[in-house]
């Protein structure tokens, strides 16, 4: 399954770091043009599940979730929600349903969460806020959807990494501007994730109109950034972390800033950076690649971490 056009993606990066050139907004849309697509066997789609349940009054299509159930005969009811990248402005979870189905096999129930997406006129916050909602909506509700509120981890991948921290560091800390008021999760797991939110305004590679669309209108004000980032509240976590990079995710550095903020302060993380000149074996190859052995041997990694968390 191709949800991104990494190639591309990648070749943009270069350009702009190496040549000059600033991204902007018609050139990541032309990047993101077709790479959503969602296949037509989405593979989650054999389990039982629950489709588009909103999880706010009044919702929005994009505040719907979708839960898959385990095989009775696997299960381990454990529950994993899962909040998709998308640079900001793009995705949705149905584009999440193979990446699911490597857990649900596995014994796991999963969530995938949609949430509103930015595109200039929302921000961060508004994204971080339905993913609180979604989070304690599973929670609360948890007896009646089948699932098991003690036994739930939270996961994301690229945009999505930085959300699924965030809202594992605002369960812990509910001084954050964005919290859930319920939801806490076993652990916390990041598949080739954005980190420094609060560099982002200041990168030189975009455009002034590009950091407005994907970054939103407040993308100016350093202290509101700073708030947005979980490179700002990484202390308020203290519970399992588990990052996942490899050679050709080409925000790969965002990976080891985590593992260095990490290692000074001496705490414990699960850490796997697959070695690869494969040009598959890419930004959340894991997810969007789920038969690649190096994508295999990740969600392994995720599988055992999980299963540590449990005993």
């Amino acid at each position: 399954m191709k949800r991104f056009l990494l190639p591309a993606f990648c070749a943009v990066m270069l350009l702009t770091g190496c040549g000059g050139m600033k991204l902007t907004k018609t050139m990541m849309k032309v990047i993101l043009k077709g790479s959503m697509k969602i296949p037509e066997n989405t593979v989650a789609q054999d389990y039982d599940g629950k489709i588009d349940v909103p999880y706010v009054d009044k919702a929005s299509p994009s505040q719907m979730l979708d839960i898959f159930y385990a095989p009775d005969d696997v299960r381990k009811d454990a529950v994993l929600v899962d909040f998709h990248g998308g640079f900001y402005v793009a995705g949705q979870k149905e584009g999440n349903r193979a990446f699911a189905s490597a857990f649900l096999k596995e014994g796991f129930d999963v969530v995938l969460v949609s949430y509103r997406l930015n595109e200039g006129k929302l921000d961060v916050s508004d994204e971080l806020a339905d993913c609180a909602a979604a989070a304690d909506y599973v929670t609360l509700h948890a007896e009646e959807l089948g699932l098991n509120k003690d036994h739930m981890f939270v996961t994301g991948d690229s945009a999505g990494g930085h959300l699924a921290l965030y809202i594992a560091e605002g369960a812990q800390d509910h001084s954050l501007p964005v919290h859930p008021e319920h939801f806490m999760p076993l652990g916390a797991m990041l598949n080739c994730p954005a980190y420094d939110f609060a560099a982002y305004s200041d990168a030189e590679m975009y455009a002034e109109s590009f950091k407005e669309w994907f970054l939103g209108p407040k993308y100016k004000d350093k202290e509101w950034m700073k708030s947005m980032s979980p490179r700002t509240h990484l202390g308020s976590y203290n519970g399992p972390l588990f990052v996942s990079t490899c050679t050709n995710d080409f925000i790969r550095g965002e990976s080891m800033k985590i593992k260095a903020d990490c290692e000074a302060v001496g705490r414990s993380l699960t850490f796997v950076d697959i070695e690869s000149e494969d040009k598959k074996v890419s930004h959340v190859h894991n997810v969007t690649s789920i038969d690649l052995p190096e994508s295999q041997q990740v969600n392994a990694a995720m599988v055992d971490f999980m299963i540590s968390c449990l005993k």
